[in-house]
């Protein structure tokens, strides 16, 4: 971190859409005098179907939006953008840390693992590019990792629709079935999406599988980091605020899953234009 830098600076968040939230709502919990500035990159979402040069792309543009409001790090709260684009950004940023989900997550699946066989769920380009299974395999190469793209659930997901339980609750046992028959003791849910749905995870994997979310770790970590170099927001100014901004026009339905999700009585999202993001790259 730059000298320039401020403890009471926000912490950068950005997601596709609302998955993100699932970040936001650890960091209320574990950094709770913390501002927070969160990004929705509602108008380009969903990132997953997408090509990975385009999603580096956006990577590397909100990060460095977010850099130009001042932020003091940045959490990639994506696992698609994660793998994508947040080396590209932390190439481009130096000066700013920049955290993506899957090492926490591995990390985390790695000390609930006791058969060694650890699932993934995940976009196509999280699940295509094998990036979780290839940094268990450095880490513990006993492992053994097996990737279930979960589409129509990520989709419902994604879009805060969430209310059909027995919809959802068929669709997760159709794409964990091919995960259960290989004998998988540990489950990451590797969009963080997949969080608004985690107790239909938990309750298609059972009692003998461990679900992992990536976003509590990712969000001990950014802890670690802020503490370490002295930049944790005074305890003394009270609770951090939250801002909001969206680059879709879908302001009051965001609004609406986020005061619910987040358990706020009222929250006011603000959308911001493609071009300004883009410019600030």
């Amino acid at each position: 971190m730059t000298a320039n830098m401020k403890p009471n600076a926000p912490i950068g968040i950005f997601d596709s859409g609302l998955g993100g939230l699932a970040v936001l709502r650890e960091v209320r919990r574990l950094l709770p005098h913390e501002d927070v500035l969160f990004l929705g990159d509602t108008a380009r979402q969903p990132y997953g179907p997408q090509p990975v040069e385009e999603v580096r792309r956006y990577a590397v543009e909100i990060t460095g939006y977010l850099a130009q409001q001042g932020v003091k790090l940045v959490i990639i709260a994506c696992n698609t953008a994660s793998v994508a684009g947040r080396e590209a950004a932390q190439g481009c940023f130096p000066h700013l840390p920049v955290l993506g989900m899957i090492g926490p997550g591995i990390r985390a699946a790695l000390d609930a693992s006791q058969g060694n066989r650890i699932g993934v769920w995940g976009t196509a380009i999280t699940v295509d590019s094998k990036a979780y299974d290839q940094l268990i395999l450095q880490l513990n190469p006993g492992m053994e990792v097996f990737g279930a793209t979960c589409p129509e659930l990520l989709r419902l997901a994604e879009k805060g629709q969430v209310d059909d339980r027995p919809h959802l609750l068929s669709l997760a046992h159709g794409y964990f079935q091919p995960l259960a028959s290989l004998g998988i003791d540990t489950l990451i849910l590797g969009c963080t999406d997949l969080t608004c749905v985690r107790d239909i995870a938990e309750e298609v994997a059972g009692e003998g599988v461990k679900v992992v979310d990536p976003a509590q770790e990712v969000v001990r970590e950014a802890h670690q980091i802020l503490r370490d170099a002295g930049m944790l927001r005074s305890q003394k100014l009270g609770s951090g605020s939250y801002q909001f901004l969206i680059t879709g026009d879908d302001q009051a339905s965001f609004a609406s899953f986020t005061a619910r999700f987040l358990d706020l009585p009222r929250v006011e999202v603000e959308r911001v234009g493609l071009a300004e993001v883009k410019a600030a790259s």
